[in-house]
């Protein structure tokens, strides 16, 4: 089967830095009034700033983490089929393992005791100074990996049969089976409660994402996947985000987003419908639209996806720094949050490329 050369698939590496991007905003924006957990908070009574906030990380949330997941399956076959199981795992422990110890063991615990200790004189419990923080992506990914190896080895290869690119109706079917997975595990798991810092309410997103990637490898979608479709889907997604602020206040938001992130409620079936339809629809019009225009890259853009994973790993502290460093200016909440976000994207792709990523040994692991 005939798949896209290195070459070709450089909108895929121009999508990774998007997506790591949004990212790091969507970290920021918590810190400035949009609901999720993070390090540090500067929330302020200013209504309007925490409702663009929340809507903004609500989108990013519909798409952006399913979509790395998706990726990732994607390109799990051919490393699996090239490298073997052994070589296959010993990678993964490697590039996903080490950053993901380092994290747990050094930069959480400097984290919680500079902020914390240091800056605001708290007391913090022994065990509150380790944590995945950010990097739960990777150990979820890990996981997914060795799954994916268990896979291969327990169940009988079979032939191979060529699916045919997902149409919009596969993609609605999708979109239902997705909608109730979510609502069904938000009534035990509710968005924001998680377990080794996993949030098992997002997870059928993550788990099926990372399938749908696979099985894109093995059939060619990302070659073949319809061009108008993505589109229709793209437009069909956008104007529905503003469903969701409507919805919102109609639901009671305003006053308690309990009824929206769980339980046997209305509003979690609408959230869990609205995201991943929404979900489903950025993640293919977006897809086709950088597979038709950026497949391209030039030195610069070649940095930065060169960049993007290291980015991932050191942005916590970075922007939990500048973001403390930055209390006593005092303007509008989405100013700041836009401030922060330039400066801080800006600061750790400076700092990947010219620090981190000259560490002897760094390169056998980002």
């Amino acid at each position: 089967m005939a798949h896209q050369s290195r070459a070709q698939l450089l909108y895929i590496n121009n999508l990774r830095t998007l997506l790591i991007t949004l990212i790091l905003m969507l970290h920021t924006a918590i810190t400035y009034g949009a609901s999720g957990s993070w390090y540090y908070y500067e929330h302020t009574e200013e209504v309007f700033s925490a409702v663009i906030l929340t809507l903004f990380n609500s989108v990013v949330q519909a798409f952006v983490l399913g979509f790395f997941f998706m990726i990732s399956g994607y390109f799990t076959p051919g490393s699996f089929t090239r490298k073997g199981a052994r070589t296959y795992l010993k990678d993964r422990f490697i590039r996903l393992g080490i950053p993901l110890v380092i994290y747990f063991f050094v930069i959480n615990p400097l984290i919680v005791y500079a902020l914390y200790v240091r800056a605001m004189r708290y007391s913090v419990p022994f065990q509150d100074f380790f944590g995945s923080g950010p990097l739960w992506f990777v150990q979820a990914l890990l996981i997914f990996c060795c799954g994916y190896i268990l896979w291969k080895k327990f169940v009988p290869g079979q032939a191979h049969e060529v699916k045919q690119p997902p149409r919009s109706r596969e993609l609605i079917l999708f979109v239902l089976m997705l909608s109730l997975a979510n609502f069904s595990v938000r009534i035990w798991w509710p968005i924001g409660e998680s377990f080794s810092n996993l949030q098992f309410g997002f997870f059928p997103g993550y788990v099926s994402l990372f399938i749908v990637g696979i099985i894109a490898y093995n059939n060619n979608w990302f070659d073949t996947f319809s061009d108008s479709v993505g589109m229709r889907w793209l437009k069909l997604a956008v104007p529905a985000i503003l469903l969701f602020p409507v919805v919102g206040i109609i639901g009671g938001a305003l006053e308690d987003i309990t009824p929206f992130i769980g339980g046997i409620h209305w509003q979690s079936l609408f959230y869990s419908t609205w995201e991943a339809f929404v979900g489903t629809g950025l993640i293919a019009g977006i897809f086709v639209s950088f597979r038709q225009r950026y497949n391209t890259q030039t030195r610069f853009t070649k940095n930065l996806s060169d960049n993007a994973y290291t980015v991932f790993i050191i942005h916590a502290p970075v922007i939990v720094a500048l973001s403390y460093a930055m209390r006593g200016v005092h303007i509008f909440p989405l100013l700041k949050f836009a401030l922060v976000s330039f400066l801080g994207v800006s600061l750790c792709f400076l700092l990947s490329h010219f620090v981190v990523r000259k560490l002897p040994y760094s390169e056998r692991v980002l």
